[in-house]
């Protein structure tokens, strides 16, 4: 099982009509949420884990987990509110971004709510705010600190400054967190936003000697790089025509847990003993299926009929 923590939100997308009223439209989004579905769309048995709210909107929330396939067993419902992250276009089309979420359902789990399993997760995987805003954060650490011996941790640090805009919290919570990560992946932007100037290979390799097992950095359509231990492999990106970039990073992770899920690495030994071949498939399956998702509307992530060829070179 793979279970996915964080937050699962609303973003509002305002329009720019003159008058006295303005028209939303209302989608869900939140990275962690996106990858929990990506993983169920790939065939893979997900479960989330994070507060959601039993308002409205965290009615639709649920129901869109047991649409697409993703257990609700270790979701804490909570009379919290919904986080909302508003995005608005000037008069220039520029968005702007204002984000609703103190005391939200997403941030307000404690240490008190952590699940328990009679069969501990093959991969736990945590990301974005949920894993620097209080109380979830030192909640989620915990988590991991408990389950790091037997289940593989993955971690994207998916920097929004719109939630927290100091990047030296952002930097510092990434560093704190990379010694109990086996696997960490980072977007190119994300490591400039929290480290700028600093070269991208540098960066990785302090993280594997601080612990990490594998590191691969996204570099949204130049393709990824993978770090391990010795190694350094880089994929170039797909030719697509790109509708949106929406969803694309969490598309990539997901593809990524579920193809090492398929490759067998489901403990920190394995992820290790993984060939260079072997990674070298496994990141240009995500850069694919990342490239599947760019080339239609929001995040709309890849079902495993669609990567039927890729999944068949994926050993």
């Amino acid at each position: 099982m793979f279970l996915i923590c964080g937050e699962a939100l609303f973003d509002l997308f305002g329009d720019n009509t003159p008058g006295d009223s303005v028209a939303f439209d209302a989608r869900i989004g939140g990275s962690p949420f996106n990858v929990a579905m990506g993983l169920a769309r790939l065939g893979e048995e997900a479960a989330f884990f994070g507060g959601i709210s039993r308002d409205a909107l965290g009615e639709k929330l649920v129901e869109k987990f047991r649409t697409e396939g993703v257990s609700e067993r270790y979701i804490l419902r909570t009379d919290y509110l919904t986080t909302l992250s508003l995005v608005q276009k000037d008069a220039h089309g520029s968005p702007a971004y204002t984000f609703y979420g103190a005391n939200a359902a997403d941030r307000m789990v404690t240490e008190t709510d952590l699940p328990t399993f009679d069969t501990p997760p093959a991969f736990l995987h945590i990301g974005s705010y949920t894993a620097l805003v209080e109380p979830v954060a030192s909640a989620l650490k915990k988590l991991i600190a408990r389950e790091k011996p037997h289940t593989l941790i993955s971690f994207d640090p998916n920097i929004r400054p719109t939630v927290v805009s100091d990047m030296d919290l952002w930097r510092d919570n990434t560093e704190a967190l990379v010694p109990l990560t086996d696997l960490i992946k980072v977007s190119d932007e994300d490591l400039e936003l929290i480290a700028p100037g600093e070269p991208v290979d540098k960066i990785a390799r302090n993280w594997l000697a601080a612990g990490a097992g594998l590191v691969i950095v996204t570099r949204g359509g130049d393709g990824a790089t993978a770090f391990a231990p010795g190694t350094e492999i880089d994929c170039p990106g797909v030719k697509v025509t790109v509708e949106d970039t929406v969803g694309a990073g969490d598309t990539f992770q997901a593809a990524l847990l579920a193809g090492l899920r398929h490759l067998g690495a489901t403990s920190r030994a394995a992820l290790e003993n993984l060939q260079q071949e072997q990674l070298r498939r496994l990141v240009e399956f995500a850069v694919t299926a990342a490239g599947i998702t760019c080339s239609r509307r929001g995040a709309d992530l890849p079902r495993k009929a669609e990567l039927e060829k890729e999944w068949a070179g994926l050993k």
